[in-house]
């Protein structure tokens, strides 16, 4: 009831003064089925069912929008009581005095290095024709398992932070972003064993962890020309870097009025990131290696419809380091890639192919998707095969309604055969209201 009376009053919030508000529902049905081999002879079978909804209420300046997903294994061997996750909720003031943005519930949070979920408010600022741009946000965590509740130890499971964004330029921007995040679970009752073997209750008190980041960005993106990205976050509780990233996609003949299709991309990406652990947690007191990855690629265009692209691509942890190449090409119906691997992670030699052609007026669509590795995991190894088939297809007799269906057909050194169902359905909902 509580939850009902806090839908209704953000409904209403939404709504009224309002002239004209957009109603849009997606209904999203899913079901997935697969028959997993637990041991030598012996088999489960599993049904998994979802049904997810979307809801938004727009008006002039004040919105509605929630998220929710329910989930129930229909057909597993340890049947579950339905679960309900509420991802969001929230009502949103938009363009208030015609330069800030107000929403206030459950909602996500995307603000440089602070993402996340909060039950709480996040509130922006424009200024200049939108150049400078201040976004600030505080709440609690949500409960575990997104349950339709605020959680209980509220003050001591909150986040907050906020993103300060300026673009000089039409082709450039760069921000400066803060996170800081308390986590301490719930204490509980757990059973232990004296030293004759007696049960007894403990009170288990877990230590509380934090996070706290600071990070800048810089992206740019130039007449289709160059475009790149830049970031670092730095870890000030454990008082490190905890990432950096550096992109760039360069189109040399993008200028040229000879070449109205930009044929040739190139693009290089370097990315070295620490293990992102919880301040004050048992893992931080443990010396991990940085995680370095690097990739240079090149894609060109044959044509409208087709594109070649090569990539190469190396991961190195410690003294351990882990090689990749790709070839591929992507066409308007089909694409398909070769892929080899080589390192101290082992060797894969993998190749895929994708298909999909519309009939019916785009009505109707089938796909089939192919892959096979051959592949061992160390040097000792002995080679392993790996083998997966899908075919599916999506229907589409209507701009609202969707059904997409697909079975899977695995085969590897673990299953011989794996059989996998999978169906979804779609509706969407949109509708013009004139309530006032």
């Amino acid at each position: 009831m509580k939850n009902l009376f806090l839908l209704t009053c953000l409904l209403v919030l939404s709504v009224s003064g309002a002239f004209g508000q957009r109603l849009q529902a997606r209904f999203v049905t899913s079901a997935y089925a697969w028959e997993r081999q637990d041991t030598i002879g012996i088999s489960s079978q599993h049904l998994f069912g979802y049904q997810t909804v979307q809801l938004s209420l727009a008006g002039e300046q004040l919105s509605f929008h929630t998220y929710l997903q329910g989930f129930n294994d229909f057909g597993g061997p340890v049947k579950n009581d339905p679960t309900l996750r509420l991802y969001n909720l929230y009502a949103k003031w938009s363009n208030i005095a015609g330069f800030a943005d107000l929403s206030v519930g459950r909602q996500a949070v995307f603000a440089g290095v602070g993402s996340g979920t909060i039950d709480g408010g996040i509130a922006s600022l424009k200024f200049l024709d939108s150049r400078l741009k201040l976004v600030g946000y505080y709440g609690s965590l949500p409960s575990l398992g997104y349950k339709a509740s605020l959680i209980e130890n509220a003050a001591d499971n909150s986040m907050m932070g906020g993103q300060l964004v300026v673009a000089p330029v039409e082709f450039g921007r760069a921000s400066v972003s803060y996170l800081k995040k308390n986590m301490r679970p719930e204490t509980y009752l757990g059973t232990r064993r004296d030293s004759l073997f007696n049960p007894y209750l403990v009170e288990i008190k877990p230590s509380a962890t934090a996070e706290e980041y600071l990070s800048g960005d810089v992206s740019l993106d130039f007449k289709d020309i160059i475009s790149g990205y830049a970031r670092f976050d730095y870890d000030v509780l454990l008082e490190k870097s905890s990432r950096t990233q550096l992109f760039a996609r360069v189109s040399p003949f993008a200028a040229s009025t000879m070449k109205a299709l930009q044929p040739l991309s190139i693009t290089a990406e370097y990315l070295q990131r620490e293990p992102r652990l919880l301040f004050n947690s048992i893992f931080s007191v443990f010396s991990f290696a940085s995680l370095k990855e690097y990739e240079a690629g090149a894609e060109y265009a044959i044509g409208p419809s087709w594109q070649v692209f090569a990539k190469y691509g190396a991961v190195s942890y410690n003294d351990a380091t882990q090689n990749q190449i790709t070839f591929g090409v992507n066409g308007e119906h089909i694409s398909a890639s070769l892929t080899r691997d080589d390192g101290n992670g082992g060797e894969l030699s993998a190749a895929s192919l994708n298909l999909g052609y519309p009939l019916l007026e785009n009505k109707l669509t089938p796909t089939l998707l192919i892959g096979y590795a051959h592949y061992k995991l160390s040097e000792y190894s002995e080679l392993e095969n790996a083998l997966s088939v899908a075919i599916g297809a999506v229907y589409r007799p209507m701009r609202a309604l969707s059904v997409d269906a697909q079975a899977q057909w695995i085969q590897n050194k673990i299953y011989n055969t794996d059989m996998r169902f999978f169906v979804r359905v779609s509706y969407l909902l949109s509708q013009q209201l004139a309530i006032f």
